[in-house]
């Protein structure tokens, strides 16, 4: 326009120098991604070193000896659940009751359990196991432990996994409590179940 003038040099910007990116030192970068890449590592071995486990349980476990009354418990269960794919097996080598396998569910009640005897203590065990299959908790437990490998190095997501174990557990409570026993007769079987548990 007439009568504009031209800014002065000293009025123009560097682009450059206005750039947001992060410069990280070669040593620094490479000190992240090896200690990232150690993480990695362990939660790798850790979550073979749990599949392992799982398999050798799965192994050496046996069918149980199913009387009258262990199978009336078993039904009662698959009927109030709505699952019927489920093999229960037990083992010596587990203090508490466990759930495995995605496309074969297996419950491994522990072999102490069966001995006792006590039906609405075996209600409880083998209801609570149920609910974990028919919720396919065993699959998504996976899927947050390996979600959970790329992000362990951050402490946040170690409270949001042990988070998610709580709310698991006590959703399977409620529904244990609400469709199967009474509330009070379950309490005292969450008692005497978590006495056995390792800490």
């Amino acid at each position: 326009f007439a009568g504009s003038r031209e800014l002065p040099s000293s009025a123009s910007f560097d682009l450059s120098s206005s750039s947001s990116a992060i410069l990280l030192n070669q040593g620094l970068a490479l000190c992240v991604i090896v200690v990232y890449l150690g993480f990695l590592l362990f939660g790798s071995f850790r979550l073979y070193a749990a599949w392992s486990t799982t398999r050798r349980i799965k192994q050496t476990a046996e069918s149980i000896v199913t009387s009258e009354a262990i199978a009336k418990i078993i039904e009662k269960c698959k009927k109030v659940i709505g699952t019927r794919r489920i093999e229960i097996l037990c083992s010596s080598s587990v203090p508490v009751p466990v759930t495995m396998g995605i496309f074969k569910p297996v419950i491994i009640l522990p072999e102490q359990l069966l001995l006792e005897g006590d039906e609405n203590l075996l209600t409880s065990a083998i209801a609570h196991e149920a609910i974990h299959v028919a919720r396919r908790d065993y699959l998504l437990n996976l899927f947050y432990e390996l979600i959970y490998l790329l992000f362990s190095f951050h402490p946040g997501a170690a409270l949001i996994r042990r988070r998610i174990k709580q709310t698991r557990e006590l959703s399977c409570d409620e529904l244990v409590a609400r469709r199967v026993l009474e509330p009070e007769i379950y309490a005292r079987s969450l008692v005497t179940l978590a006495s056995s548990a390792p800490r």
